[in-house]
C-alpha cells in the first residue's frame, strides 16, 4: 500500500509540474548546461585480431539552443572531456549542433552531432611521456524528460546513445549515455 500511495504521489506531482506553461515557443532562447558520466567497451580491429578496450570518462556539456517554431530547437553544444583507459590519459575539446523537439507534457527527443578533439597522453613511466592527437565523430539521440521547476527553469535527465567514430584509428564505439541538463529558458 505504501508503494502504491508513493507511485501515486509521483505521478501527480509529475503532473503539476506539466501544468506550468512552458517556454517552448518560436523566438524563445534556452542556456544549457549538463554532465555524464561513461563506462565504455571499445572494439579496435586491426587485421588479423580485434579486441576490447574499457574506459572511463566525464564530461561537462555546456550549451545554447533558439527555438525557430513553436517546441522545437535548434543549437550549438561544447564538450569538454576527460578520458582514462589504463595508464592512457584524454583529455578533449567538442562542438556540434543540435535539435530538439518537446512535447508539450515535457517529454523531449533529441538529435546531437559532435567533433571532439582529442589530446592523449602516453606516460613513459619516468620519462617524458608522448603525446597524440584524436579526431572523433558523434551521433547522439536520445529521449527525455523536462522536469520544469518554474517557468524558466528545468532539470532534463535524458537517455541517450552514442555512435562514435574515431578518425585517425579502426575505432567504433556504442555506448548508453545517462545524462542530466540544467536548461534556464529565456
Amino acid at each position: 500500500m505504501k508503494k502504491l500511495f508513493l507511485l501515486l504521489s509521483l505521478i501527480f506531482s509529475l503532473n503539476s509540474f506539466s501544468q506550468i506553461e512552458k517556454p517552448i515557443t518560436k523566438g524563445n532562447m534556452v542556456i544549457a548546461g549538463g554532465a555524464s558520466i561513461q563506462n565504455n567497451n571499445l572494439e579496435t580491429s586491426s587485421d588479423p585480431t580485434s579486441s576490447m578496450v574499457g574506459f572511463f570518462s566525464i564530461s561537462l556539456t555546456p550549451g545554447f539552443g533558439y527555438f525557430i517554431q513553436d517546441n522545437l530547437s535548434i543549437g550549438l553544444n561544447t564538450n569538454m572531456t576527460y578520458l582514462h583507459s589504463g595508464y592512457i590519459s584524454y583529455f578533449g575539446l567538442g562542438v556540434g549542433p543540435n535539435i530538439r523537439y518537446y512535447y508539450k507534457n515535457g517529454l523531449f527527443i533529441k538529435a546531437e552531432f559532435m567533433i571532439d578533439f582529442l589530446h592523449r597522453n602516453f606516460p613513459n613511466y619516468g620519462l617524458n611521456g608522448s603525446i597524440s592527437k584524436q579526431t572523433n565523430f558523434s551521433l547522439i539521440p536520445g529521449i527525455g524528460y523536462a522536469l520544469f521547476l518554474n517557468q524558466k527553469v528545468a532539470l532534463e535527465p535524458c537517455l541517450s546513445y552514442m555512435i562514435q567514430h574515431t578518425i585517425d584509428q579502426s575505432i567504433n564505439s556504442h555506448n548508453f549515455l545517462l545524462e542530466l541538463k540544467f536548461s534556464i529558458f529565456l
